[in-house]
């Protein structure tokens, strides 16, 4: 895949939140090289800007507080691989798996970095960095849609989602994650 493109599990999170949203995909997609019909296909290769556009155009149209929303609900992995997470592995595995694998593949565009500290409690810390590669456009809400949805990855495992703190940008996040 492209570093310019997202995969097809960004495509069917866009077209996820829209939809819950009750948006034209259409008006949506007016103006970028993407129509309704390569969306529905789950094309994997979207551009970057225009998947960023789109999610702009969604949090634009819903409000801030209605995309977090949205992007609690809509998981970042596909139904198949749902399935074998929640037979397989836990949240902490997960959680690996997710930032070694499913992260570089899913976003080329990022620098991912993922770092797990043992607290007295027992519990782990996992702190992750995203960063966006240069030149490539910023899209704050996506950065703050990559904590919510990653706290709330533990949901298809049948777990409670994850407390979490973030600090992000318009190209990057910091997230924490506490896993009991």
């Amino acid at each position: 895949m492209s570093d310019r493109l997202v995969s097809h599990f960004v495509v069917e999170a866009i077209v996820a939140m829209a939809d819950h949203a009750e948006l034209s995909l259409s008006e949506l997609c007016v103006g970028l090289s993407v129509d309704e019909h390569d969306l529905r296909r789950r094309m994997g290769g979207l551009v970057w800007d225009d998947a960023t556009a789109l999610i702009d155009r969604i949090e634009q149209r819903v409000g801030p507080e209605r995309i977090r929303e949205l992007g609690a609900r809509v998981p970042q992995i596909s139904p198949i691989a749902q399935t074998v997470l929640r037979r397989l592995v836990r949240p902490r595995q997960m959680l690996r798996f997710v930032f070694r694998t499913l992260g570089p593949s899913m976003y080329p565009m990022y620098v991912i970095t993922h770092e797990e500290q043992e607290q007295p409690d027992g519990s782990v810390v996992v702190h992750v960095c995203l960063r966006l590669k240069e030149g490539f456009r910023g899209c704050p809400t996506l950065f703050d849609l990559h904590g919510i949805s990653t706290a709330n990855t533990p949901v298809i495992l049948g777990d409670d989602p994850l407390p979490m703190r973030s600090e992000t940008t318009g190209h990057g996040g910091d997230y924490w994650f506490t896993v009991r």
